[in-house]
């Protein structure tokens, strides 16, 4: 059962002490196609947290998402953060970049933690923001993963919600699963809302799943990768469906640096969210 614990730049996990770096990655590759334009809503939950309206749209062909390229939810009226309730009933804890502005499309996380819980998860990223560039850009969603246990519809309804309140950039979303959040995410990113996410990494892996439709079917090549935390052979399949399906993913993939045979390693999650800097889905 894992319990981790991180205080600014340094990361306390089962009485060992780690000095973190601050270091960040950026990507950027151009989509092999895009639905074609329009304005589109955010769609797809079955909550009433609110569908986020799609602006502009984007050029080409092919693909079936309903979220335009080059657009954003035009959300407006966002609270500054803290623990929130979707009308659905979903309850997740928010970060607000004090760097948000209405009037610029924002980066967006969605989270699903591990047995560590949402609120130490959140208190993790947001220490993390000061010491991983670009993650501070981003707003974040973090549902507690142990309690929504392979129930990617509330993230969806999460997603729903903080599209509607705020303007999240619809080609910079990214999504994370933790270990007991990994059958969620997996639902949410996989099958759900597989064309909403720019890049996906599942990190601690405790199962794998396959996405349900290709890249040319979405109209765009996500990012992908998989964290195992000693759990290599899950890991290796959800890359081999993500590979399967056209995602682009690093040359380490699945990721074997350091911490990727311990559950629970704050170095492995440490790469997982400087993996989703500059991502994007064009």
């Amino acid at each position: 059962m894992k319990r981790m614990t991180i205080f600014a730049s340094i990361i306390v996990i089962f009485g060992l002490i780690f000095i973190t770096p601050g270091c960040g990655s950026s990507h950027k590759s151009s989509r092999t196609g895009a639905p074609s334009g329009g304005g589109g809503t955010g769609t797809g939950g079955t909550g009433t947290g609110g569908t986020g309206t799609g602006g502009g749209g984007g050029n080409g062909g092919g693909g079936s998402t309903d979220l335009p390229f080059g657009g954003s939810s035009q959300g407006t009226g966002g609270a500054s953060g803290g623990s929130v309730t979707t009308p659905s009933g979903v309850t997740y804890n928010l970060i607000v970049p004090g760097s948000y502005s209405e009037g610029t499309p924002n980066e967006f996380l969605i989270v699903y933690s591990g047995t560590e819980g949402g609120a130490q998860m959140t208190t993790n990223i947001r220490n993390l923001m000061t010491v991983i560039p670009g993650l501070g850009s981003f707003i974040c969603a973090v549902l507690d993963g142990p309690r929504y246990r392979g129930n990617g519809q509330a993230g969806a309804d999460a997603m729903d919600d903080v599209r509607s309140r705020f303007n999240i950039d619809n080609d910079r979303m990214c999504l994370l699963g933790e270990s007991a959040g990994t059958t969620a995410a997996i639902s949410l990113g996989f099958k759900l809302r597989q064309e909403y996410f720019a890049a996906y990494w599942a990190n601690d892996v405790i199962a794998s799943g396959t996405p349900e439709k290709t890249a040319s079917e979405i109209g765009f090549q996500p990012w992908g990768n998989a964290g195992p935390g000693g759990q290599f052979a899950l890991a290796q399949a959800i890359v081999d469906g993500m590979r399967g399906a056209d995602y682009r993913l690093p040359a380490d993939a699945p990721y074997s640096g350091p911490g990727a045979e311990k559950h629970g390693s704050s170095t492995q999650l440490m790469e997982a969210l400087k993996f989703f800097t500059g991502k994007t889905r064009q």
